[in-house]
Parts: structure tokens; C-alpha cells; sequence
């Protein structure tokens, strides 16, 4: 079990304190500092909860990487850029045939 220095930095990002946050997860501030801390392993469920509230991915919670995202998220090419640049390729292929 790590420190989840995540959880402490987006609390901290939305200026709450450990007994503020624990409201909204439904749980008790001793219960949630033992997360924060990595004394304890953090339920998936509670995870998800948490990743929804910052609105970010599952993966940056867990440090598996920086994007807020999650993996396979490249900063300078947005889904979009990436659908429209596959779908370029379909009509090129068609194209030639």
C-alpha cells in the first residue's frame, strides 16, 4: 500500500479539509486519511466516487499517469482529431479500390 499523494493534492486543489471531503463520500474523516495516507487500500467503489466528484480518471487517482484523463490520452491529440483522422483513412482506402 502507497500514499495516495493524489487524493491530498486534489483535495487540497478544491480547498477542502479530510472531514469535508469524507461528507460527501459518505465516510468518516478517520476513515478517508487512512486512504489518503495508504494505510489502507481504497475500495474500488469509493474510488470510482472519488474520480467522478474531481472528474478525472480512475488512473490518475492510482498514479498511472499525469493525463487527469487517463491512459492512451495523448495531450496534443484530442479524441476528435483521432476519429476524424481514422475515419480520413476509411475514405482514403474506399478511394482507391
Amino acid at each position: 500500500m502507497g500514499k495516495y499523494q493524489r487524493l491530498k493534492d486534489l483535495r487540497e486543489d478544491k480547498d477542502m479539509n479530510q472531514s469535508e471531503l469524507a461528507k460527501i463520500i459518505d465516510t468518516s474523516q478517520k476513515q478517508y486519511s487512512r486512504w489518503e495516507t495508504g494505510e489502507y487500500t481504497i475500495p474500488f467503489d469509493i474510488a470510482i466516487k472519488l474520480a467522478k466528484f474531481y472528474k478525472v480518471s480512475l488512473d490518475y487517482i492510482a498514479g498511472l499517469t499525469n493525463d487527469k484523463r487517463g491512459i492512451g490520452y495523448n495531450s496534443k491529440t484530442t479524441v476528435k482529431q483521432t476519429y476524424n483522422a481514422n475515419n480520413q483513412t476509411v475514405i482514403n482506402n474506399i478511394k482507391e479500390k
